[in-house]
């Protein structure tokens, strides 16, 4: 499986190394399809929008970019129920790159 970002390669392990910071619009919005993004809007959660996934507000939950990180607790199965709801659920390597994007520093 290849990434389709140029400046990310699977590494032995089987992570993605990305050699330039994951932004939301390039590499994670796209993992997303058309009925997660109807789904989840239903419950005021904006899966494709940039801007609401890189908010930095927390919450009762989360400090800081509750948006984002409610989503990957939702996405990893720490949340339930899991997203997408029904499955199929992501790889380990698209939840690795969400949390890339994370670390990354929540880029828009």
């Amino acid at each position: 499986m290849t990434h389709p970002v140029a400046n990310c390669a699977r590494r032995d392990d089987n992570l993605w190394m990305c050699t330039a910071p994951v932004s939301f619009a390039r590499d994670i919005a796209p993992l997303f399809d058309a009925r997660d993004v109807a789904c989840m809007a239903r419950f005021d959660v904006h899966l494709g929008d940039a801007g609401y996934m890189s908010d930095a507000t927390g919450d009762d939950k989360f400090a800081d970019h509750a948006n984002a990180r409610n989503v990957y607790a939702r996405l990893t199965g720490v949340a339930t129920p899991q997203m997408p709801l029904g499955g199929p659920f992501w790889p380990d390597a698209q939840l690795q790159l969400f949390d890339q994007w994370m670390s990354d520093g929540f880029l828009a």
